[in-house]
């Protein structure tokens, strides 16, 4: 089973992000070159981007193996090393390593140009503990839905995480337009809350994205 990174890195300030963005850059060009086990290697900006602080990533490893040989290279260790730096980060960086539960790709997000400029979101849902299984029965059939009927929703991916009794997701889809307009008030996200409403806590978090620089998969 592939492992599926998510990270938000909280930078001090505006110029702390560039170069943390220029370290990224490094990563992605080594990553591309040398790394076959990185799947995908995605660096992203909020939206609403005001504080001109915050990077969001998602990464996906083939494996343990190939997850553990990255943190290793070298523009890697460069990285760590940067934020370690007085000044570099105002907090440190909430990172989830999972096995996805679902993981739904359309083949041409593989070679997802930047320049198409997809809306993509990163969420997490609190269920009581326990039934994190079930809630992914209602994301299964959500996505089902999307992989039929929405040729927009161009990727899904569903990990639980049992330490935090959270389903986490990340999502891609062709524009904001079609998310707003079209995904969120479709049948199958009212059929999905129907499905898991009783099991979920309340505990919502969800940050509309832009992909600035990475790859969606490899080709």
């Amino acid at each position: 089973m592939t492992i599926v990174t998510t990270a938000r890195v909280p930078c001090a300030s505006k110029e702390s992000r560039q170069k943390a963005l220029a370290a990224f850059r490094k990563i992605i060009e080594y990553s591309q070159a040398n790394e076959p086990g990185v799947l995908r290697y995605i660096v992203t900006l909020p939206v609403d981007d005001s504080n001109e602080k915050d990077i969001y990533m998602i990464e996906e490893y083939a494996d343990h193996a190939a997850l553990n040989a990255h943190l290793n290279a070298p523009p890697v260790l460069d990285l760590i090393a940067l934020f370690g730096q007085p000044g570099a980060l105002a907090g440190a960086p909430d990172v989830y390593n999972l096995t996805p539960s679902i993981d739904f790709a359309r083949p041409e997000l593989r070679s997802l140009s930047l320049e198409k400029k997809p809306a993509v979101v990163m969420a997490n849902f609190g269920f009581k503990a326990s039934t994190l299984s079930h809630a992914v029965e209602g994301w299964g059939e959500l996505i089902a839905y999307s992989e039929k009927t929405e040729p927009q929703t161009w990727g899904y991916t569903v990990m639980e995480d049992n330490q935090s009794n959270m389903l986490r997701t990340v999502e891609v889809y062709e524009s904001w337009e079609f998310v707003k307009g079209v995904h969120l008030k479709s049948q199958a996200i009212k059929a999905n809350a129907e499905h898991n409403g009783k099991d979920r806590t309340g505990e919502i978090g969800a940050v509309e994205l832009k992909a600035v620089d990475g790859f969606f998969g490899r080709s």
